[in-house]
């Protein structure tokens, strides 16, 4: 009788006289070591993919043993965020509003992410996956200043977009025919995740905005120049002007709404009577340039509520300055300097 070759079991021979190699026993703990294995591989050849998996895991199972809120995490909230707090354009991908949120996004990050490792390389799927997030976050917030906005799912789709761009056009070390079902499955993929974007409280223009950051970024990536022994220098400086480019839309976006945003934190911040954080806004706000009137008059109101009036005097003067019909400011000056007791 034939036996197993590890433990030395006797083996059953089948009907046509053949026998297995090892037994059910041997066999089943050889498929357990080999499963973990390929797990642990897995973990250790990508290992970017599974840091930015682990950074979200982190982060959701953190909101819930805290029962913290998006805006404690570093959700991408419009206000705060044009008000200052610029970093939630690259921490909002790694917060996720709930299980079935992270659970798709994840999903959707083990498979593009280590595509995206094996075909550009650890350092660049890092910097592209932070940079189209950030893509993502400005977009949404350029459609509708005050929107929330969370999730992975702006990143996912600039490493979609950088990979559909680098297969159909650059010159990726890969097979022809690989080629072709990977620009079939990212094509659909695209398409019905752009389709179901549509409807529910999904934030398409996030998706928009990754898009675009990765077709922007993929093509010089992964062109001949990147495969040569320079392709890591010219990974990393294509990146590096993605990075500067999005810094340029940013600093637009503040511009065009970053006022508007610090005056509703200021209220906000003064309505609970948080005082010094609504100074530190204000102030912010006045050295930007693009203040206004109100700003300077919301100060002095502050200062001379916390009893400080030779800081709320001439806070009103420069109100009037810009706006000689406020109001608010006129009367409260003439208070301060007693005209209006004349």
């Amino acid at each position: 009788m034939p036996t197993c070759l590890k433990c030395g079991t006797e083996l059953q021979v089948n009907e046509e006289g053949i026998a297995p190699v090892l037994c059910d026993r041997c066999a089943g703990h050889a498929t357990s070591r080999a499963q973990r294995s390929l797990s642990l591989e897995s973990v250790t050849s990508y290992p970017v993919t599974t840091l930015l998996m682990g950074g979200s895991i982190f982060v959701y199972l953190g909101m819930l043993l805290t029962g913290g809120s998006s805006t404690a995490w570093g959700g991408n909230i419009g206000v705060l965020t044009l008000s200052g707090q610029y970093w939630r354009l690259l921490t909002a991908a790694f917060v996720h509003g709930g299980l079935l949120h992270i659970g798709i996004n994840m999903w959707c990050l083990y498979s593009l992410g280590r595509l995206c490792e094996r075909l550009f390389g650890r350092m660049p799927t890092l910097m592209l996956y932070l940079l189209t997030g950030a893509g993502g976050s400005i977009l949404s917030l350029a459609y509708e200043p005050t929107r929330n906005e969370v999730g992975a799912s702006g990143a996912i789709f600039g490493l979609a977009g950088a990979l559909l761009i680098g297969v159909k056009f650059g010159d990726l070390a890969i097979s022809a025919g690989e080629k072709r079902g990977l620009y079939s499955s990212l094509i659909f993929f695209v398409l019905i995740s752009f389709g179901l974007g549509m409807g529910g409280n999904v934030d398409n223009m996030c998706h928009l905005g990754g898009f675009i950051s990765g077709l922007i970024l993929g093509l010089p990536m992964a062109t001949s120049f990147s495969s040569s022994r320079f392709g890591e220098l010219i990974r990393m400086s294509v990146l590096t002007a993605g990075a500067l480019l999005l810094v340029f839309a940013g600093h637009e976006l503040v511009r065009l709404h970053g006022h508007e945003s610090r005056m509703i934190v200021a209220y906000r911040y003064a309505n609970f009577d948080n005082f010094p954080a609504a100074i530190s806004v204000l102030e912010r706000d006045i050295q930007s340039g693009d203040t206004s009137a109100s700003a300077y008059t919301l100060l002095g109101n502050i200062y001379e509520t916390m009893g400080q009036v030779g800081k709320a005097i001439p806070l009103y003067q420069h109100a009037l300055a810009l706006a000689p019909n406020d109001q608010n400011a006129r009367q409260s000056l003439d208070r301060l300097t007693g005209k209006g007791r004349e």
